[in-house]
C-alpha cells in the first residue's frame, strides 16, 4: 500500500464520510467528476454549488442508493452500499411521502420500516417541529411537509444525516425549527451531517466545513473556522469562486 493510499485508509477509519475521486456518468453526461471530501463525526457539512452542480446525485451515491462508476466512499469505515443503508438518513430534495396517510399513520409505518427508529426521539421531534398529527401528509403545508421529512430523517439512529435543499420553498419558522432541531441532534458529537444547498446565507451559520461544487467538481473544501479566521464569510468564499 503506498503512503497516499494508508493516508486514506487511515482517514476512511475515523471519518464519517470519505470520498475519493467518486465519478458518475448518466449516458454520456458526465455528472459527478473525481468528487473527493472528508467529514468527521459531529460536523455539519455544507455541499454548495448552483443547480446541477451534482449536489443530488453525490448524495444517492454516499448514502449507497446508487454506486458511482469508479472511485469509493466509506462511511465510518465501511463501503458505502447495501451494508451501510442503516447508517444514513437521506432527505430528498422533492417530497416522496405517501399523502394518503395522516402524519400519524406515517410515523407508525415509518417505525416498521426502519429498524433503527427511536420512537423516544419521534415524540420529541413531533412537539419541537409542531406536526399535526391528525392531518394527511397531502394536506400539509410545504413548511409542515418540509418538517414531517426531517422528523422522519432524525428520528433514526443513523449516524450521517444527508439533507438535499431541505429549507427550498419553506417558510422563515419552519426554517428555524428544522435548523435548531439539527443542531440538536448533533450535539452529542457521534453523527454528521451534509446539507446540498445553494441558498448560502440561509445555512451559513450552521457549518463547521465547507465543499463547493460545480458541474461535478471539488472547486475547494475548507473550515468555516478558518474562513472567519481569515475575516471571511461563507457567502463571501462562495461569491469568489462562483463569481455570484
Amino acid at each position: 500500500m503506498t503512503r497516499v493510499a494508508e493516508r486514506y485508509a487511515e482517514a476512511a477509519g475515523e471519518a464519517a464520510v470519505v470520498c475519493r475521486d467518486v465519478r458518475f456518468r448518466a449516458g454520456t453526461k458526465e455528472i459527478l467528476s473525481g468528487v473527493s471530501l472528508t467529514v468527521q463525526p459531529g460536523e455539519i457539512a455544507g455541499v454548495l454549488g448552483p443547480n446541477g452542480a451534482g449536489k443530488s446525485t453525490l448524495f444517492r451515491i454516499l448514502s449507497g442508493i446508487v454506486p458511482p462508476d469508479a472511485g469509493w466512499v466509506r462511511l465510518f469505515g465501511r463501503p458505502a452500499g447495501v451494508g451501510t443503508l442503516s447508517d444514513t438518513a437521506l432527505l430528498p430534495d422533492r417530497s416522496r411521502l405517501p399523502g394518503w396517510l395522516t402524519v400519524r399513520e406515517w410515523l407508525g409505518f415509518a417505525a416498521r420500516i426502519y429498524p433503527d427508529w427511536d420512537p423516544d426521539r419521534a415524540a420529541e421531534l413531533v412537539d419541537h417541529l409542531q406536526v399535526p398529527l391528525e392531518s394527511r401528509i397531502s394536506t400539509l403545508s410545504r413548511g409542515q411537509d418540509a418538517r414531517l421529512q426531517m422528523l422522519t430523517c432524525l428520528a433514526r439512529r443513523a449516524r450521517v444525516v444527508l439533507l438535499d435543499e431541505p429549507f427550498a420553498g419553506v417558510d422563515l419558522v419552519s426554517r428555524e425549527r428544522i435548523a435548531t432541531s439539527v443542531v440538536r441532534e448533533l450535539a452529542s458529537g457521534e453523527r454528521a451531517c451534509l446539507i446540498a444547498t445553494h441558498d448560502v446565507r440561509e445555512l451559513e451559520q450552521l457549518f463547521d466545513r465547507i465543499v463547493l461544487l460545480d458541474r461535478g467538481r471539488v472547486m475547494t473544501e475548507e473550515s468555516v473556522e478558518a474562513l472567519r479566521a481569515r475575516g471571511i464569510s461563507v457567502e463571501q468564499r462562495y461569491r469568489e469562486v462562483f463569481g455570484a
